[in-house]
């Protein structure tokens, strides 16, 4: 009921209210398979992800999903996530149908044994309101995956005229040099 429950805490209810005595080596192993069981191993959730790319792409046939993967380190086989693209197809029609030609971009850092950057492409719609166009997660950020965004942006917003767009950010680490690769003439304001 509580992933967060400290092992000691769990040693103490099991000792009293069990009666049993336990050693703390068991509490962790039996605190690690509750975890697994309940928040399932990430190994696992990641072999999905190639089941979720094809269920996206089935159920909205216009969307963007880019999954990137890179061999592992010797000695482990199989291959090893790197980037994740997603820019859903209704997203994408209503940022052509509705939305100004302002975009801000921005990346967070993300929390988990993985880590990694979100990066996020946000549009502003007709009533000033955030609307988010896509998504990805990345490695690092980077001019490579900056540029691997947006390159993945500009083919999804169709974006032949790059002027008429205004790209807003705080100047995160890559950025700039890849809007200025893909972007040369829109208006880019950094806040």
């Amino acid at each position: 009921m509580n992933p967060t429950w400290p092992a000691e805490a769990f040693h103490s209810k099991v000792v009293n209210d069990l009666k049993c005595n336990v050693s703390y080596s068991m509490i962790y192993r039996a605190l690690k398979k509750a975890k697994e069981s309940i928040l399932g191993k990430h190994e696992e959730e990641f072999k999905l992800l190639y089941r979720y790319v094809n269920e996206l792409k089935k159920a909205m046939p216009n969307t963007t999903v880019e999954l990137m993967t890179e061999d592992a380190e010797e000695g482990v086989e199989g291959r090893r996530f790197k980037r994740f693209y997603v820019c859903l197809g209704p997203l994408k029609e209503g940022v052509m149908d509705g939305c100004r030609p302002l975009i801000g971009l921005d990346g967070c850092h993300l929390k988990g044994p993985f880590g990694g950057i979100l990066l996020t492409a946000v549009a502003t719609d007709p009533n000033d309101g955030m609307y988010l166009v896509a998504w990805a997660q990345v490695e690092a950020e980077n001019n490579d995956s900056w540029s691997w965004f947006l390159s993945l942006l500009k083919d999804d917003l169709r974006v032949v005229n790059d002027g008429g767009y205004t790209f807003i950010s705080d100047r995160q680490k890559g950025l700039v040099n890849a809007l200025e690769a893909h972007f040369p003439s829109a208006d880019k304001d950094f806040a």
